[in-house]
């Protein structure tokens, strides 16, 4: 039975590596699609990822892999993290999980943008129109894990987009489904997980701003109101193919990770995560994030040929778990990212686990 297990998950794997290829093959898509902030890591205890996708634990793995949820110690989880993203955009995220005992474990998350007011432009006013308006995006999510195993698990993840701004608005649906295997090869504390994230349908705008009153071309009628049918975008599908492995060292341990991760809508990339864990206490940990050079043919200049990850460098953070001085599951993370061009990003998160 383990044999069949063990070759059952390599087929998983290899296919995975197969569509993976497949997806990398069809070459740079930055910009063409939509749902960027999908992309954005949730949480502070895994920074860039690395080896996330393996590893993650609790409603804390819901970004990187539902499949982690049902190997929480925990019967109830919950987190919420701020993070302060590029542009003085600030993101939130809030998630709680359950056990169900033999029925598998459901969590609920939620993620919200807070944009700020943009001042409204056209091309008659560029200084401005005197009107402003307030983006508004938000993603629900909903995640069932079970474990099928003491050493597999499976997840899956549906979330419901919403993003609104200035009289248009689109809605759409995503879905993140993923595996994790612990003691890889009979390894005591090997883990590797595989993810695919935001498989979704294409979204569409749509609103009261498109409509424009207009005179047809060729036509004697008076001006009439006439609506813009917008364009449709697809979902920034991505797939992670990670492996985690701690060492033992006495009461302390060191986590080992790495991800491989597939993009669809920019470039793929590799995350790394060195993290020292002092017993049950405190953790800190070092990551770095690289992406693979993708070269647009359809350049015309040396600059316009780089497409550059502003997020393409280091991270680091710590963990404080607070239940020896608090008597629960108390945590506090705390995660500084590296930008280029922009202010760099921090992030922190309280979770709970009881």
């Amino acid at each position: 039975m383990a044999k069949l297990r063990l070759r059952n998950l390599v087929s998983v794997i290899s296919v995975t590596i197969a569509m993976t290829a497949f997806v990398t093959a069809q070459g740079p898509r930055n910009g063409t699609t939509g749902g960027s902030y999908l992309l954005v890591p949730q949480g502070g205890q895994y920074l860039s990822g690395g080896g996330a996708t393996a590893n993650a634990t609790g409603v804390d793995a819901l970004y990187w892999n539902p499949a982690g949820l049902a190997r929480s110690d925990a019967n109830v989880s919950a987190i919420f993290s701020r993070r302060s993203y590029i542009a003085d955009i600030s993101i939130n995220y809030m998630g709680i999980g359950l056990k169900m005992g033999g029925l598998g474990s459901i969590g609920l998350t939620i993620r919200t943008f807070d944009i700020g007011v943009i001042d409204k432009t056209d091309v008659f006013n560029p200084d401005g129109t005197g009107e402003q308006f307030s983006p508004t995006i938000f993603v629900l999510g909903a995640s069932y894990a079970r474990s099928m195993s003491d050493r597999t698990s499976i997840g899956l993840s549906i979330n419901v987009l919403n993003e609104s701004f200035a009289g248009v608005e689109a809605s759409g649906l995503t879905l993140d489904a993923g595996i994790q295997y612990a003691s890889f090869l009979n390894i005591p504390g090997l883990s590797i997980g595989v993810t695919l994230k935001n498989f979704g349908t294409p979204m569409r705008y749509d609103g009261s701003a498109l409509f424009y009153q207009a005179n047809a071309l060729g036509s004697e009628r008076q001006t009439e109101w006439y609506k813009v049918s917008a364009a449709q975008f697809d979902m920034p599908f991505n797939m992670d193919i990670g492996a985690n492995y701690r060492l033992d060292l006495g009461a302390n341990s060191v986590d080992l990770g790495f991800t491989f991760e597939n993009n669809n809508a920019a470039q793929n990339e590799y995350r790394l995560l060195v993290q020292y864990n002092l017993g049950s206490l405190a953790s800190v940990r070092f990551a770095n994030l690289t992406s693979v050079d993708i070269e647009d043919d359809t350049a015309t200049t040396i600059d316009e040929g780089a497409l550059e990850n502003i997020f393409a460098s280091y991270s680091f953070g710590a963990t404080l778990n607070l239940k020896q001085l608090t008597g629960i599951g108390l945590s506090i993370d705390y995660g500084f990212i590296v930008t280029e061009f922009f202010n760099d990003n921090q992030i922190f998160a309280l979770r709970l686990d009881l």
